[in-house]
């Protein structure tokens, strides 16, 4: 970055403004909070606002978090407060060096950037979630279901209105998502291919700049595989050491394609699905031989990952992939789809495998190579643990910090 004072190092006060609740587990939430736990060892005066619910002290590391009138959709707590009410609690209150919007998409996220503008305040908007892309699909699954539904003679007619519901639903999202981030003084992206997907909704590239995500190590790593509890955990997961224990880990939502592992079916491994969310049911139905944990956190979460010999992501449509960064810290083998997030964070062959996104065949042939040849799978892990070694989350929210002074320095030059 250029025109950043080196000597300008004082703790900044800044808003954080997140399109998720902070009780939630989600991308959004979980960076939010590492950014806020980053903030407390600078000393950075902080202020919250999010959807509804809030923590039950109304705080979070020390920092006050206001909350704003909130909708479940999917478990996802998506907030619908009047804009006007949500640019005078802001404009109301002390002045931010910095405002932090974290996912922008809803009427939260553009009241800040308006708030932000009336107060001459640098706007820094954190991409994380391509909606647009969730909207094709739910779209296109709602009259795709009513076609299910009906004679022959009338579905051909309903595919067609899918499709064009499907791409209508994307591009009125896109739209409204290039112009809140042309609004932001600059947005900050996670991987290459969440860049050119913001460029094609028409957000200036003038603007975007990368921004990753960082792993805890400390939780997530090889050690604890020594710890009793996971051997334990292995040898019941695996049946004695009969079986490799292939899993995921991550939210039971529609666009995860969790149902895909059932193309796993037959190959003499031991499934094992992390997590809960709004196809959980379903997909335990579906899979009545996998063994479901539910929502693990903490240290918790970091054994179930060390008890698994392969991990494997489902989801094509990833903006990032946390949790393969997660399992590449536990030194596992990882396997994922070449779109999207996987593909800035997965060198094929090298530090894991990446499939062709739409192809279930090609997703099981890299399972069974992969439990099929040891060394094969330890050179992929090893790789893959060693590319994630820098990453911590101390060091990517002080690059974020960084990215807050050049939009402050961005400001005042336009002032």
């Amino acid at each position: 970055m250029v025109g950043i004072d080196a000597d300008e190092q004082r703790p900044l006060r800044v808003l954080v403004v997140s399109e998720s609740s902070l009780e939630q587990t989600n991308g959004v939430s979980n960076s939010v909070k590492h950014v806020l736990r980053r903030f407390r060892q600078r000393d950075f005066a902080a202020h919250v606002i999010s959807p509804q619910p809030a923590p039950e002290s109304g705080m979070f590391e020390g920092y006050q978090v206001d909350t704003v009138t909130s909708w479940p959709v999917q478990n996802f707590n998506v907030a619908i407060p009047m804009k006007s009410t949500v640019i005078d609690m802001i404009e109301s209150g002390e002045r931010p060096d910095v405002i932090h919007i974290a996912a922008p998409i809803s009427r939260l996220g553009h009241a800040a950037l308006i708030a932000g503008e009336d107060m001459g305040v640098p706007t820094v908007a954190v991409y994380q979630t391509d909606v647009a892309q969730y909207a094709r699909r739910f779209a296109r699954q709602t009259i795709d279901g009513i076609a299910d539904t009906v004679a022959p003679k009338h579905t051909g007619w309903l595919r067609k209105v899918s499709k064009s519901a499907g791409d209508t639903a994307e591009q009125i999202l896109a739209d409204r998502m290039a112009k809140l981030h042309n609004k932001a003084t600059i947005t900050l992206t996670p991987t290459e291919q969440a860049r050119q997907r913001l460029e094609s909704f028409g957000v200036d590239p003038s603007l975007i700049h990368p921004w990753g995500r960082g792993v805890d190590s400390q939780l997530f790593n090889p050690a604890r595989r020594g710890f009793e509890r996971v051997r334990e955990l292995h040898e019941r997961w695996s049946r004695h050491g009969e079986l490799p224990v292939v899993g995921y880990v991550g939210r039971l939502a529609p666009e995860k394609q969790v149902d895909r592992l059932t193309c796993l079916m037959g190959l003499g491994i031991q499934l094992v699905i992390v997590g809960d969310g709004p196809c959980g049911d379903d997909l335990r139905k579906l899979m009545p031989y996998a063994i479901f944990t539910g929502m693990l956190h903490g240290d918790d979460l970091a054994d179930a990952y060390a008890a698994l010999d392969v991990f494997v992501h489902t989801g094509n449509q990833e903006t990032f992939g946390q949790t393969i960064q997660e399992a590449m810290a536990s030194r596992l083998p990882v396997i994922a789809p070449a779109s999207g997030g996987p593909l800035d964070l997965i060198d094929s062959g090298r530090d894991g495998l990446l499939f062709s996104p739409q192809n279930d065949k090609a997703l099981r042939d890299c399972v069974k190579r992969v439990i099929s040849d040891e060394d094969f799978r330890r050179t992929i892990a090893d790789n893959g643990f060693t590319s994630i070694q820098g990453r911590t989350w101390p060091k990517v929210v002080d690059h974020l910090i960084d990215y807050y002074r050049l939009a402050i320095e961005l400001r005042l030059a336009h002032a």
